[in-house]
């Protein structure tokens, strides 16, 4: 993944994290388990999502003592199965929609999706669970932003001044398919 210190950073209040980096890039990670991209879908004229799943589970998990603070935390009720729990919006058109079976679909409500790249990391005798866990970085093509803002549980603004930064695996990082 493209290092980069996230802008905001949100969770459906399990060991999964949505971090929305000021560039327009969406990451979705978890220390826990890998995610699966179970769907992408035009949901207007304009604007695409991903959906993603919750996929397989680590062996041995990565550290979630030392985590940042979160801007946003919203709750989940399993016995709700896949209704929507929460949405964040951003003023450039891209949504977070956490559901409360633990899917999280990521959109925009004017451009498509230019990029997804899912990568995981397992605990290794060098590194131990640092790092540990999946990542998914999303990033959306065009630069049009919507004048009507999606509906959302939490308002974020994005200021996309600079070009997001290109993915690349770490060490001993895996694309997973």
């Amino acid at each position: 993944m493209a290092p980069n210190s996230a802008k905001y950073l949100i969770s459906n209040g399990t060991d999964d994290r949505v971090s929305l980096f000021d560039d327009g890039r969406v990451k979705v990670w978890s220390t826990t388990h890998l995610w699966t991209e179970e769907s992408r879908e035009r949901h207007n004229a304009l604007g695409e999502t991903v959906l993603l799943g919750i996929g397989r589970t680590l062996g041995e998990p990565g550290p979630v003592d030392r985590r940042q603070q979160c801007d946003a935390e919203f709750e989940l009720d399993p016995e709700k199965g896949h209704t929507v729990a929460a949405t964040v919006g951003a003023d450039n058109g891209t949504f977070v929609q956490f559901f409360h079976d633990g899917q999280i679909a990521v959109g925009n409500d004017g451009r498509d999706v230019a990029t997804v790249f899912n990568a995981g990391r397992e605990t290794t005798s060098a590194r131990g669970t640092t790092g540990v866990g999946g990542s998914v970085m999303i990033t959306f093509g065009g630069s049009y932003r919507p004048r009507n803002k999606r509906e959302s549980d939490f308002q974020v603004e994005l200021s996309e001044a600079t070009a997001p930064r290109p993915n690349r695996l770490y060490k001993d990082e895996f694309l997973v398919k």
